[in-house]
């Protein structure tokens, strides 16, 4: 490799780390807040019964590095709190019914304006899943969600999501029970973190590559772990996470209750 190659390298490495972390600035606000009032979370959550059930539920998906953005309806909390492999039970979720749910979740996140500004990637990466090229696939989802990352940080700053923060504190202090978009606000708050420290997190190459998805074992062509149909959908839901999440911090116009 000659020294442009390596200055190109190490150039896209340092912009790519510089984009994560302002990334995460934009959104460590949001992210504090959750953690500050965690504990109360937790309190106001154990006064509606069944959300003891849900927390549980999004413990153990994000556990699997699943960030589920769809409504968890009682019938799903029910399957991933007594399964013994909560994988399958998504996997069985997005491919039923002729993979309904998961055209839907293809064409949601195909639709955001976000992965619209890549023109061909998207649909690149989606005709090679269909194929059941999921390595190549989800390589392409690493790399989109990069270029995601640097636009959403090279974006003006504001402060919308602190409506949205109010508004559940106001429900948490009069015990008012979380709507469904809360409960969506909480558990991808809780999933995203857990899926940015495995799925984003450094891990040396002198060491065993780990049994989960890697950003740095996958993007740097080191990974030989057998990629699945599971690993695509999870990419997917963590495209769709971070969709959601940059929505939720930076829009103005909109009612947050349409987030």
């Amino acid at each position: 490799m000659d020294n442009k190659a390596l200055f190109d390298v190490k150039n896209a490495v340092e912009v790519m780390s510089k984009a994560l972390k302002l990334f995460a600035e934009k959104i460590t606000e949001l992210m504090n807040w959750y953690h500050i009032n965690q504990d109360t979370i937790n309190e106001y959550l154990k006064a509606f019964g069944n959300l003891i059930l849900w927390r549980n539920a999004v413990n153990r998906l994000s556990e699997n590095q699943i960030v589920f953005t769809e409504q968890l309806s009682g019938d799903m909390i029910e399957k991933v709190n007594k399964s013994t492999n909560v994988d399958e039970v998504i996997l069985e979720y997005y491919t039923e019914n002729e993979e309904k749910c998961l055209r839907n979740l293809v064409e949601r996140c195909g639709a955001a304006e976000r992965v619209i500004a890549y023109k061909k990637l998207y649909p690149q990466i989606v005709i090679a899943a269909e194929m059941g090229c999921f390595q190549l696939a989800c390589l392409g989802l690493f790399s989109l969600e990069d270029g995601i990352l640097s636009d959403i940080v090279n974006q003006p700053k504001n402060t919308s999501f602190k409506k949205r923060m109010r508004e559940i504190e106001d429900k948490i202090n009069n015990k008012t029970p979380p709507s469904q978009t809360d409960l969506k606000v909480f558990a991808v708050m809780i999933s995203i973190g857990t899926f940015q420290e495995t799925a984003f997190g450094n891990s040396d190459f002198d060491k065993p590559e780990p049994n989960y998805l890697n950003r740095h074992w996958t993007l740097h062509g080191r990974s030989h772990r057998d990629f699945t149909k599971m690993d695509y959908i999870k990419m997917l839901l963590s495209l769709d996470a971070l969709i959601f999440m940059a929505n939720l911090a930076e829009r103005t116009e909109e009612k947050t209750d349409e987030l």
